[in-house]
């Protein structure tokens, strides 16, 4: 170990208060690995998902969840995945200019993360147990009480199509903000902020569209895409940090966030 480069990013900690957060290589480290981790679990339960039926014809899907025996399992899998990520978003802010429009739009990334793991866990607990309850409900109920217990399921079913439009518009905020605030810092490589702002923008623009049309085609193809560049930023940052996290690295970065603290 560097004694003098130890000891030049405590002076800077020291001297700026601002990157005391980032000290510690070990912050970074668990940032990028949350974020792999947070991916590589969603992308497991997703892909266990049922999704040969198209989502807004309700009385085909409710069939096909019904037959799902691991459809809470899913559930739970997926808000693990999405909390790991919305943990490499706090992360990520938290790395980044605490001054100027930087650390503003840095604040108000990591706060969106925090919003939409908060409201993604609520629409795990409705997609993931009271659908399936009212769906099973409706399964088993007499022919008299199926259409009864049909709306019931389909209540549920709205609920959780304003929650993932909620869910949608927050990762957009905190994508969009994040990326702003990676561009126009001196943190990490400006051209990843690009891609959080790409994917930001898609977001937003699909949770807009799924307010209005639900889980349609049309909420569909514009989310689909917002994946690619969402998907190379969360990758992108994770190998930055992990690099940064370097004894050399983390001086350059310290300096650099020093540097950004004191301009006016």
């Amino acid at each position: 170990m560097d004694l003098r480069s130890s000891a030049g990013n405590d002076d800077a900690v020291q001297k700026n208060p601002v990157v005391s957060s980032v000290a510690d290589p070990r912050f970074l480290r668990v940032g990028a690995l949350a974020a792999v981790l947070g991916f590589i679990v969603q992308f497991i339960a997703s892909a266990e998902h049922p999704g040969h039926v198209p989502p807004n014809q309700s009385a085909a899907v409710f069939q096909e969840y019904a037959a799902s025996d691991i459809w809470t399992i899913v559930h739970l899998g997926q808000f693990l995945g999405a909390l790991l990520v919305a943990l490499a978003f706090i992360f990520i802010g938290h790395s980044l200019p605490r001054s100027g429009a930087a650390g503003a739009l840095a604040l108000i990334g990591r706060t969106a993360a925090a919003l939409w793991a908060a409201v993604f866990a609520v629409q795990m607990a409705v997609d993931g147990v009271a659908l399936k309850a009212t769906i099973d409900a409706w399964i088993a109920a007499p022919v008299a009480d199926k259409p009864a217990a049909f709306l019931v399921a389909e209540a549920v079913r709205a609920i959780e199509k304003g929650l993932s439009s909620l869910f949608h518009l927050l990762n957009g905020t905190a994508l969009l903000t994040l990326g702003l605030s990676v561009a126009l810092g001196r943190s990490y490589p400006f051209w990843l902020g690009w891609f959080g702002i790409a994917a930001g923008i898609g977001y937003i623009a699909g949770g807009v569209v799924t307010a209005q049309t639900g889980f349609s085609p049309e909420a569909g193809q514009i989310l689909g895409p917002a994946l690619i560049p969402g998907v190379v930023f969360l990758f992108g940052m994770a190998i930055a940090m992990w690099r940064v996290a370097g004894s050399g690295d983390l001086s350059r970065h310290l300096v650099g966030q020093r540097a950004e603290a004191h301009q006016p």
